[in-house]
């Protein structure tokens, strides 16, 4: 293993941790405030994505931070893991 994959591997460790703990909280935030149940399995994402966002500009007049640390640790998460693999491709060919 190079350098490349450990870098790419740390990042997307980090990146899935970052995303994991912030959707935890924000749906902890949904179950307290009775926005979700628990007891239902099947949640739809954008339902409770939309949910937290109206009801954290409801309370606060803007939506939390939580939100976007969430949606740029999963974009990043994603970014990291495209380019990772189409770099791996690309340096198994010319090398």
């Amino acid at each position: 293993m190079t350098t490349m994959d450990y870098t790419a591997i740390v990042g997307m460790v980090l990146a899935a941790i970052a995303s994991a703990v912030s959707f935890a909280l924000m749906a902890n935030y949904l179950f307290d405030h009775g926005l979700a149940d628990r007891n239902d399995p099947p949640m739809n994402l954008l339902v409770m994505y939309r949910e937290y966002r109206r009801h954290t500009r409801e309370q606060t007049g803007r939506v939390n931070p939580l939100f976007r640390i969430h949606a740029a640790a999963a974009g990043t998460f994603i970014m990291l893991g495209v380019a990772y693999t189409l770099a791996r491709f690309i340096f198994k060919w010319t090398f």
